[in-house]
């Protein structure tokens, strides 16, 4: 009865330390839209293609939004797989999860900055990519000592086995966006601040040259379950 309350209240803690960071993801996720406002008219014939220019000039917003958008649901997934091989907390896993949510929270604020200069005038600006590229890297890279943590034999928090191919690949996902947004940022600032960041179209290819093998992905999917 003991071991069994133990094993309750562990479940219960991991649980709460899911909750609170399902909040974060979805109020951070919510705060994206938030910074987007209707357009004014001010100064403007009250015409429908007045208001249709005025919505045209939000489409950097709205690309930042739908961009992030994707990357901290990309993000969520990622934090909800990982916790499904989690069986108990400790300091150092809180630490990380909180470096993890910091990094997530920042999202709306690095976004806005971003798509406000992402404008053709402003295409030559790196410091607002740079302040972008950085809040997703912080993200990858709390992700990734995540993984670090859980994967290394003997943690207190995960007592699941993982086979060396899926450790690998787990971590060299988590370094995917790093990688790419900072690779993007450097061909920026050294060859064409344009050209640059379409190399950010590239990340799906990078995620398909990563595969597992199904069985072993499947077979550590049902012992998590159990």
């Amino acid at each position: 009865m003991h071991d069994l309350l133990t094993e309750e209240r562990k479940r219960f803690q991991v649980d709460r330390l899911i909750l609170f960071s399902d909040a974060v993801f979805a109020i951070a996720i919510t705060l994206l839209i938030i910074e987007i406002h209707p357009p004014s008219l001010d100064g403007l014939p009250k015409t429908d293609a007045s208001f249709a220019a005025r919505m045209s000039d939000l489409r950097p917003q709205f690309i930042g939004f739908f961009m992030s958008f994707a990357l901290i649901g990309l993000y969520w997934s990622k934090h909800h797989s990982v916790f499904g091989y989690i069986t108990d907390y400790s300091p150092k896993l809180i630490f990380l999860n909180l470096v993890l949510l910091v990094a997530i929270v920042l999202m709306p604020f690095s976004t806005q900055v971003y798509s406000t200069y992402v404008s053709p005038e402003y295409v030559q600006l790196l410091g607002p990519f740079l302040i972008y590229s950085l809040n997703i890297t912080l993200c990858g890279l709390a992700n990734f000592l995540i993984w670090v943590y859980i994967t290394r034999p003997g943690n207190p928090v995960c007592k699941q086995v993982f086979p060396k191919r899926f450790v690998r690949n787990a971590k060299l996902r988590a370094l995917i966006l790093p990688f790419a947004f900072m690779s993007s940022l450097f061909v920026c600032w050294a060859f064409n601040a344009v050209w640059g960041r379409y190399l950010l179209f590239l990340i799906p290819a990078y995620f398909r040259l990563i595969k597992d093998d199904p069985k072993e992905k499947k077979a550590l999917k049902a012992k998590a379950k159990h």
